[in-house]
């Protein structure tokens, strides 16, 4: 016989009446495990409700390739959801000590449940928590995915300067040497500095094409070889590249000795190709600095979680930690209404809106077309639309795009299975935490998302009013 005061202390039957209790314990099959036995299995259709009675099992699961194991010690019921819903269980339970189990059947389940407000009421508080833990578990697991992914790009757009500035070191420190050599060539020919003033300002800027470079390269290294001057084949190319030509340098070459030119002009090539060294290295360093200047503008860190923004620098803020992925074939343009006022706002979760809506636009393009983005002000709201011009949302897809875990993409592009909440995330930011409204329009020619943001901030006294489903 069950103990009837052990079946109490469950959670879902806590409010039962003895009668009820009794009821149970006479529609229940007992049993026992050994130590290390597995009893459910994940996958299994859940035909009964197990209880533990007495021991301790633990519950494993696939988690992205790792095993997740939680512990549970009796009593304890398994597998509410999956009776209630008719769907497999989620988890491997196994003993891990000798367990006293009982076994509800599914008709005794669902008659209690039927029949018994107490109980119908326990189940419901139970799913609830389920959903919910569901939900949570899904959110955390889409940002953390959302997270990865930015981390990635972010790591290929800062490698990219960060070569550049550590290849640009490198030859710095050979060529100092060089440089050093140089300098003392000058001192032993007596070169004047009015001559390598002279030097210096030898040249003009503006592009070349590949075919004039190369052109001006070997006309220039003819000339230098012709006076035996060393390494032209080095020189000419930094000369080249400054559009100082033959004529620039004959009335040195007719002024100095041999010994004199050959000396300033290494001197001068040497000087010229490591300021250009260390423009580049300067440029890798401010743009590697501009990144993470942008990323902790993005993430709004150091700051508090609410704040008075600008969107235009929200925006541009996203698009530069999302270069990586505009930057292959999406052409951006920006129409910003820069009259708009700063608003204030939860300014990293706003971000994850614009992200989340232009991450859909490039993947529904396939990475290759057209986003606009366009601000304006409309009474009291900001607008933000930002339009692209795939191939469209399906219109049996539109109304639900904003569902959590509803994905069209399948129907849109190739690039695999989705989660489906990055456009739920993005309306319960924009409506539940900023009483703002958030809608779409879409057809052959493209797809427009329209954010509306109270420039008063907070949540506004409608806003549950507001929108009701897409609102264009």
């Amino acid at each position: 016989m069950i103990e009837l005061d052990r079946l109490a202390r469950l959670r879902i039957f806590a409010d039962l009446s003895r009668d009820r209790l009794e009821w149970l314990s006479e529609r229940m099959t007992e049993f026992t495990v050994a130590a290390g036995a597995v009893f459910l299995r994940e996958g299994e259709m859940a035909a009964c409700l197990t209880i533990l009675l007495d021991g301790e099992v633990h519950a494993t699961r696939e988690a992205g390739g790792a095993l997740d194991v939680e512990r549970y010690v009796a009593p304890e019921a398994f597998g509410t959801p999956c009776v209630m819903a008719s769907i497999p269980y989620p988890v491997t339970l196994t003993a891990s000590c000798e367990c006293r189990l009982a076994l509800l059947p599914d008709a005794a389940f669902r008659e209690l449940f039927i029949s018994c407000g107490s109980f119908s009421q326990a189940v419901a508080r139970v799913m609830s928590d389920w959903l919910t833990a569901l939900e949570t578990a899904a959110l955390n697991r889409s940002r953390l995915a959302g997270l990865g992914k930015l981390a990635a790009g972010l790591a290929h757009e800062l490698n990219n300067p960060a070569s550049a500035l550590t290849s640009g070191l490198d030859y710095l420190r050979r060529e100092l040497d060089a440089l050093e050599g140089a300098a003392l060539a000058l001192g032993r020919h007596a070169v004047s500095k009015e001559t390598l003033d002279g030097l210096g300002a030898l040249g003009r800027t503006g592009v070349q094409s590949p075919f004039q470079q190369s052109d001006c390269e070997a006309r220039l290294a003819d000339w230098l070889a012709a006076r035996r001057v060393a390494t032209p084949w080095r020189i000419a190319p930094v000369l080249a590249a400054h559009h100082v030509t033959p004529d620039d340098l004959a009335p040195f070459a007719s002024t100095l000795s041999p010994g004199q030119f050959e000396a300033a002009i290494a001197w001068s090539a040497r000087v010229r190709d490591l300021r250009a060294v260390v423009d580049d290295a300067a440029h890798g360093a401010q743009r590697i600095f501009d990144i993470v200047a942008a990323m902790k503008s993005y993430s709004f860190m150091d700051q508090g979680p609410q704040q008075d923004i600008d969107l235009h620098d929200a925006i541009d803020n996203t698009l530069m930690v999302m270069t990586h992925e505009t930057r292959r074939g999406i052409v951006v343009t920006r129409d910003y209404d820069r009259s708009l006022p700063r608003l204030p706002a939860h300014g990293s979760e706003l971000n994850q809106v614009w992200t989340s809506i232009v991450e859909n636009a490039i993947e529904a393009m396939n990475g290759q077309g057209r986003i606009d983005i366009r601000t304006r002000r409309d009474g009291g709201d900001a607008i933000v639309e930002i339009a692209d011009d795939g191939p469209g949302i399906p219109p049996d897809a539109l109304d639900h795009v904003f569902e959590p875990f509803y994905t069209s993409k399948y129907a849109l592009h190739a690039q695999g299975p989705s989660l489906g909440l990055g456009l739920h995330i993005a309306y319960r930011i924009v409506v539940n935490r900023h009483g703002g409204t958030i809608g779409v329009r879409s057809d052959a020619r493209g797809t427009v998302f329209r954010v509306a943001l109270p420039l008063a901030g907070g949540q506004g006294e409608q806003a549950g009013e507001r929108l009701t489903g897409p609102v264009l």
